[in-house]
């Protein structure tokens, strides 16, 4: 199983390479007009990355916090069993 903190950010990383292809497609395949379009299209990158932010931020929090809890609760049970 994979780790829940990488679990977590799995849905912004795979948003985030749409975003690149969506920046190469919108790049087009003429050399000529990549100078023109390479602006647009990198605004449209970056505000699509920029957007996975908040939820990359939200999941790996709370992936954090239940491993956290998952380890502690294991402790308490551990000591618990010693005494």
């Amino acid at each position: 199983m994979a780790d829940p903190v990488v679990k977590a950010a799995v849905p912004a990383l795979v948003a985030t390479l749409q975003a690149l292809q969506t920046f190469m497609a919108n790049l087009g395949t003429d050399p000529a007009q990549v100078p023109a379009k390479l602006p647009g299209a990198l605004q449209v990158f970056l505000g699509t990355v920029e957007l996975q932010f908040p939820q990359l931020v939200t999941s790996e929090v709370g992936a954090l916090q239940t491993d956290i809890n998952t380890k502690v609760n294991g402790w308490i049970t551990m000591l618990q069993a010693i005494q």
